[in-house]
Parts: C-alpha cells; sequence; structure tokens
C-alpha cells in the first residue's frame, strides 16, 4: 500500500497542519513527522474536530521534557512527562506506530517510549501538528500486520531520518515483542527504535525502527530461494525479519542484478552456523570474488530457533548489515549499488516481512 503523505516542496508544509489518517487508526498503523524545530514547542496530535485527542506528542524545549497526553472531549487526562528526544534547530523524523495496546515512538530511529490507549483509536481522524517547527513532510502508512512490525513495502521509497550507527549496544529498543535480540516495542530496550512486534525500525536502527507497513510472505527455509524486486541507492536500507528453525545450518541473503538464481550478486550474506561463520562475497559475470569471513560476533545470539530482524544499509562505499541492532557485518561494493533490482533469500530461515525505505 502507498502512504498517504504530504512531501517538502522546497517551501515546507504550512503550520498549523493537518491530514486525514486513512484507513483509520489501528494496530499497525505508523506516522511519520518530519521536520526542524525552531521555537519554544510544538504538538503533534493524533485527533478528530471534536476535541478528541487519542495522542498529544509535545516537545517542549524551554522546560527540556517531552509531554504525551491524551484528551477526550476537550478534558485532558495525565500528562506523562519524557526527556527530550530531539534538540531545537536540529532536523528530526518522528514515528508513532500504533499497537494493541497504545503507541510505539521514535525519534531519529532511536525508541523514545510508549503511550498506552485511554482514548478509542477509532476516534483519531486527522493528523496534526503545530507550534513552532519548520514542517517538511507528514506520512501516514496503512497497516497490514496487526500488532506486529510494518516495514515500507519493497519498491516504496520515502524520506527517513538515517539512523546514527553507533556501537553496538546489546539490547537495542525495538517496539513490539522483545526479542531475539532484537528490538521490539514492546519491552524496550531504549535505544534503538523498532517498531512493532519486534522489529526495530532504525538500527543503530533502525528501527527503526524500529520504526511501516510491509506485507508477509509465505516463504520458508529448506533452501527454497524467494526473490522480491527492489532498487537501491546510496542511503536505501532493507529490511528482514525472519525465523532460523531449530537445526539450521545456514541461510543467505543476496543483492540481484537481476531476477533469476543465476544472475550476478552484488552482495552475498551467507551466515553458517554449522561452522560459525559468516560468508560475506559478490558474483560477477558467473564468477564467485574472494570470500569474505568473519566469526559470529562474540555479542550476538545468532543461533537456530530465534527470530531475527536485520537490517541492510547502503552506504556511499559499503553495505553494513545490523541484526537485532546490533551491527553484525560490513562489506565494500565490488558491484556498483545502483544495479541491483531484487533480493534473494533461501536456506535455513521462514521470512515473514520484508520492507525497504
Amino acid at each position: 500500500m502507498y502512504p498517504n503523505f504530504s512531501v517538502n516542496t522546497g517551501f515546507g508544509l504550512r503550520v498549523p497542519y493537518e491530514t486525514p489518517i486513512s484507513p483509520s487508526l489501528s494496530a499497525g498503523i505508523q506516522i511519520h513527522v518530519s521536520g526542524t524545530p525552531t521555537g519554544s514547542q510544538f504538538e503533534v496530535n493524533l485527533k478528530n474536530q471534536q476535541d478528541d485527542i487519542v495522542l498529544h506528542f509535545n516537545p517542549r524545549f524551554d522546560a527540556a521534557a517531552l509531554i504525551l497526553n491524551s484528551a477526550q472531549r476537550g478534558a485532558w487526562g495525565q500528562e506523562q512527562r519524557q526527556p527530550l528526544p530531539m534538540q531545537r534547530g536540529v532536523r528530526f523524523t518522528l514515528v508513532i506506530m500504533a499497537t494493541n495496546n497504545g503507541f510505539n515512538i521514535a525519534v531519529n530511529n532511536s525508541h523514545v517510549c510508549e503511550f498506552y490507549q485511554r482514548v478509542p483509536m477509532y476516534l483519531a481522524q486527522l493528523v496534526q501538528v503545530k507550534g513552532d517547527i519548520n514542517l517538511e513532510s507528514v506520512q501516514v502508512y496503512g497497516g497490514g500486520m496487526g500488532s506486529s512490525m510494518n516495514i515500507p513495502p519493497m519498491g516504496v521509497n520515502m524520506p527517513f531520518g538515517q539512523p546514527s550507527f553507533g556501537q553496538p549496544s546489546f539490547g537495542q529498543p525495538s517496539f513490539g515483542q522483545p526479542s531475539f535480540g532484537q528490538p521490539s516495542f514492546g519491552q524496550p530496550s531504549f535505544g534503538q527504535p523498532s517498531f512493532g512486534g519486534d522489529f526495530n525500525v532504525g538500527f543503530g536502527f533502525p528501527s527503526v525502527p524500529g520504526v511501516v507497513p510491509t506485507p508477509s510472505f509465505p516463504m520458508g527455509g529448506g533452501g527454497v530461494p524467494s526473490i522480491q524486486s527492489c532498487r537501491i541507492h546510496p542511503g536505501s536500507r532493507i529490511f528482514v525479519r525472519g525465523f532460523i528453525p531449530p537445526g539450521a545450518q545456514r541461510f543467505e541473503l543476496n543483492l540481484l542484478q537481476g531476477y533469476n538464481d543465476t544472475d550476478d550478486i552484488a552482495f552475498h550474506f551467507n551466515p553458517r552456523f554449522d561452522v560459525r561463520k559468516i560468508v560475506k562475497n559478490h558474483r560477477q559475470n558467473g564468477q564467485w570474488g574472494q570470500e569474505e569471513n568473519q566469526p559470529f560476533p562474540a555479542y550476538m545470539p545468532l543461533m537456530p530457533g530465534i527470530q531475527i530482524d536485520l537490517q541492510i544499509t547502503c552506504n556511499p562505499d559499503k553495505y553494513t548489515i545490523f541484526m537485532n541492532n546490533q551491527l553484525i557485518a560490513e562489506f565494500y561494493h565490488k558491484i556498483p549499488a545502483g544495479s541491483v533490482m531484487a533480493l534473494q533469500y533461501k536456506g535455513d530461515i521462514t521470512v515473514t516481512s520484508v520492507g525497504q525505505i
């Protein structure tokens, strides 16, 4: 599904700004807001025209606090205060993901907090942005996976703040299920965002978030390859969520220059559980290059029987691979990134969702 969005045309969006939430707000819907704070405070409200506010997001820079709240029929609830996740004068990207219990919130790919639902979600009909902000874009992404992470569908490019990849700190945040190491909007291990079930959209996420909708695919392990169209360039990120079954020996992700198993591979990522190492390579004109091998990172529980969230980021000089918000591998370009046409996954992994931004 393509997002409902308004983007900056060079002069910004006029505030106060409103855009409809469509489809109606429910678990899995994501809202992305990008801009630059310019004054003492601004607001992002998920609301209707009758003064019902399902979520009030209000950074107050003079008070050095983020205020979260809700209102029904004009009556405000109790404020929830958090440390400020952004700076005045510095561009940000906010991701709000609706879950079964409320909202997971990430700023610049780092999970900030959760806000538990007080007012029925269906009452929210609009995203409203007002206050001291140079507003660049507001995007609403439809759900499709219930409470699990929604990632942008392959082929849909959208503005999104690049993660700042620092030292891997285990247990990065994620919106959702905690774990397999991957963050999840659920038990947040704050730091990296993750949207939804366990996925982290901004590894570094992603994480992500987390933190946007992506379909589930009936693809499986056992060596059966599956190929999904994608076009990447420096700045692109690909997200893969999957399950490594007990007894798994190895799986691979390949960035193909075509849509067939025999096409050249710009990047071959191949964790091998039987020998506890990660193999990286490329294939050009039908010939494999020199393998680059590395042991499994000691800090990363990469093993059969777990769910994983992977992020492959295309940088100008190399690919970086994050798993559950941990940097686990790098691979310098041997083939120009712009030639990639598809993602292939095969081997001992059951892939449940794939997305790209």
